[in-house]
Protein backbone atom coordinates (compact mmCIF):
# COMPACT_ATOMS: atom_id res chain seq x y z
CA UNK A 1 0.00 0.00 0.00
CA UNK A 2 0.87 3.36 -1.26
CA UNK A 3 0.64 6.02 1.46
CA UNK A 4 0.60 9.70 1.68
CA UNK A 5 3.68 11.99 2.60
CA UNK A 6 1.74 13.44 5.73
CA UNK A 7 0.73 9.91 6.39
CA UNK A 8 4.63 8.55 6.00
CA UNK A 9 5.77 11.77 8.47
CA UNK A 10 2.95 10.39 11.37
CA UNK A 11 4.40 7.33 10.84
CA UNK A 12 8.16 8.11 11.41
CA UNK A 13 6.84 11.31 14.50
CA UNK A 14 4.95 8.43 16.22
CA UNK A 15 7.95 5.52 15.53
CA UNK A 16 10.28 8.45 17.21
CA UNK A 17 8.04 8.85 20.16
CA UNK A 18 7.25 4.69 20.43
CA UNK A 19 11.32 4.04 20.49
CA UNK A 20 11.31 6.99 23.23
CA UNK A 21 9.12 5.17 25.63
CA UNK A 22 10.89 2.09 24.85
CA UNK A 23 14.15 3.59 26.00
CA UNK A 24 12.43 5.47 28.87
CA UNK A 25 10.78 2.03 30.28
CA UNK A 26 14.17 0.17 29.75
CA UNK A 27 15.92 2.11 32.41
CA UNK A 28 14.25 1.49 35.72
CA UNK A 29 14.07 -2.51 34.78
CA UNK A 30 17.84 -1.86 33.82
CA UNK A 31 18.26 -0.25 37.52
CA UNK A 32 16.31 -2.57 39.69
CA UNK A 33 17.74 -5.83 37.97
CA UNK A 34 21.05 -4.17 38.69
CA UNK A 35 20.36 -3.43 42.21
CA UNK A 36 19.12 -7.35 42.93
CA UNK A 37 22.36 -8.14 41.40
CA UNK A 38 24.65 -6.29 42.94
CA UNK A 39 22.90 -6.51 46.77
CA UNK A 40 25.17 -5.34 49.34
CA UNK A 41 24.88 -8.49 50.84
CA UNK A 42 26.11 -11.56 48.84
CA UNK A 43 24.62 -14.72 48.79
CA UNK A 44 22.50 -13.70 52.25
CA UNK A 45 19.50 -12.55 49.82
CA UNK A 46 19.30 -8.86 51.32
CA UNK A 47 19.43 -5.97 48.76
CA UNK A 48 20.06 -2.53 50.68
CA UNK A 49 18.56 -4.01 53.45
CA UNK A 50 15.51 -5.48 52.22
CA UNK A 51 15.16 -9.18 52.08
CA UNK A 52 14.02 -11.39 49.36
CA UNK A 53 10.34 -11.54 50.46
CA UNK A 54 10.27 -8.04 49.86
CA UNK A 55 12.25 -7.13 46.63
CA UNK A 56 11.66 -9.79 44.82
CA UNK A 57 8.09 -9.60 44.26
CA UNK A 58 8.76 -5.67 43.68
CA UNK A 59 11.63 -6.37 41.02
CA UNK A 60 8.91 -9.52 39.21
CA UNK A 61 6.12 -6.49 39.00
CA UNK A 62 8.89 -4.58 37.50
CA UNK A 63 9.41 -6.38 34.43
CA UNK A 64 6.31 -7.66 33.97
CA UNK A 65 4.84 -4.09 33.60
CA UNK A 66 8.02 -3.28 31.39
CA UNK A 67 7.33 -6.35 29.06
CA UNK A 68 3.60 -5.83 29.24
CA UNK A 69 3.84 -1.95 27.89
CA UNK A 70 6.64 -3.55 25.51
CA UNK A 71 3.90 -5.97 23.90
CA UNK A 72 1.52 -2.95 23.91
CA UNK A 73 3.42 0.25 22.65
CA UNK A 74 6.19 -0.96 20.41
CA UNK A 75 3.78 -1.87 17.47
CA UNK A 76 4.28 -0.83 13.98
CA UNK A 77 1.96 2.49 13.70
CA UNK A 78 0.72 1.74 10.02
CA UNK A 79 0.11 -1.99 10.60
CA UNK A 80 -0.20 -2.02 14.48
CA UNK A 81 1.68 -5.58 14.40
CA UNK A 82 4.87 -6.20 16.70
CA UNK A 83 8.20 -4.66 15.54
CA UNK A 84 10.07 -7.73 17.01
CA UNK A 85 13.51 -7.22 19.69
CA UNK A 86 15.58 -4.70 17.44
CA UNK A 87 15.38 -1.07 19.09
CA UNK A 88 16.06 0.94 16.12
CA UNK A 89 14.31 -0.60 12.79
CA UNK A 90 14.38 1.58 9.73
CA UNK A 91 11.76 -0.48 8.31
CA UNK A 92 8.54 -1.98 9.32
CA UNK A 93 9.68 -5.73 9.12
CA UNK A 94 6.15 -6.87 8.63
CA UNK A 95 4.77 -4.16 6.12
CA UNK A 96 7.85 -2.56 5.16
CA UNK A 97 6.51 1.15 6.04
CA UNK A 98 10.07 3.40 6.76
CA UNK A 99 9.92 4.02 10.78
CA UNK A 100 13.16 6.54 10.26
CA UNK A 101 15.11 8.15 7.94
Amino acid sequence: MEYTEPQKEFFRTTFARRRRHQLVIALPVMVAIIAAILGDEPGAGAVYGLPAVVWAPILAVVVASALIFSFVNWRCPACNRYLGRGLNPKFCPKCGVQLRT
